[in-house]
Order: C-alpha cells, then sequence, then structure tokens
C-alpha cells in the first residue's frame, strides 16, 4: 500500500514538474503584432552599408605588396605570430 502510494506521488510530482507553462510574453499580450514589414530598399541599403563596413582579402593586398619583400618577410612573419599571441 505505501509502495503504491509514493510511486503515485513520485508521477503526480513529475507531470506538475513537467508540465509546459506558456512564455511570459504570451501571457502579458493577448493579441500579438505582427513585425514591421522590411521593404527591399532599405533591406539593400543596410546589406551596402554593412558590406562597406567589412575588411577583405584585397583590402590589404597592396598593402602588403609594399610593405613586405624578401629582405624582411622574416621579420614580418615574427611580428605578426607576436601579434597573435
Amino acid at each position: 500500500m505505501t509502495r503504491s502510494f509514493l510511486i503515485s506521488v513520485a508521477f503526480a510530482l513529475f507531470v506538475v514538474g513537467c508540465e509546459k507553462k506558456p512564455a511570459p510574453e504570451a501571457a502579458a499580450s493577448s493579441t500579438p503584432t505582427p513585425p514591421p514589414a522590411a521593404t527591399p530598399a532599405a533591406t539593400a541599403a543596410t546589406a551596402a552599408v554593412a558590406d562597406d563596413l567589412l575588411s577583405t582579402e584585397e583590402d590589404f593586398e597592396e598593402e602588403a605588396e609594399r610593405e613586405i619583400t624578401v629582405k624582411n618577410i622574416e621579420a614580418e612573419l615574427d611580428k605578426l605570430e607576436k601579434e597573435i599571441q
């Protein structure tokens, strides 16, 4: 009798503990608001700005060709390794 009681109590606690609770945002807002629609022009402008801010390999290629020569390649490599560490 005690064993079946303990099993039923454990099962009840398991069910209550694993019950899915609603998200706080869903409980606070009764009607969901749709996200603002993005216009293609605004999205393209944002993408263009982001692309300009990113540095790529081509941005540094000319500078590296001017600064790194056969004579100073070992020194430049050592300098880069120190920067990384």
